[in-house]
């Protein structure tokens, strides 16, 4: 029987591109560490808005340019940006490639 190897570094090259201002820019998967941060900002009752707006900040300036991104650059945003954002760097660890190999 012939065994299948999965690619796992298929997942390494994983990111959401995102178009902000002039500016274009990939936020790649969350690491495991990533989403342990994710998960404690979640679970946390007493997350403020504040605390929303800093891991928004760090969703972004994890991006492949090199591009930092201040508070500033997120208070101007639609909302509704802010929250896709959010929704799309999380959700992109959670999708299942279709196929790794």
């Amino acid at each position: 029987m012939k065994q299948t190897i999965i690619d796992l570094n298929e997942y390494a090259n994983r990111y959401v591109e995102f178009k902000i201002g002039d500016k274009n820019i990939r936020c790649p998967e969350l690491t495991y560490a990533g989403m342990k941060k994710i998960n404690e900002y979640e679970n946390n009752n007493k997350a403020t808005h504040e605390d929303e707006a800093e891991i928004i900040l760090w969703l972004l300036n994890r991006n492949t340019a090199g591009i930092k991104f201040i508070q500033k650059d997120i208070d101007e945003l639609p909302s509704g940006a802010v929250t896709r954002i959010y929704r799309e760097c999380v959700m992109l660890s959670r999708r299942a490639l279709n196929d790794p190999n």
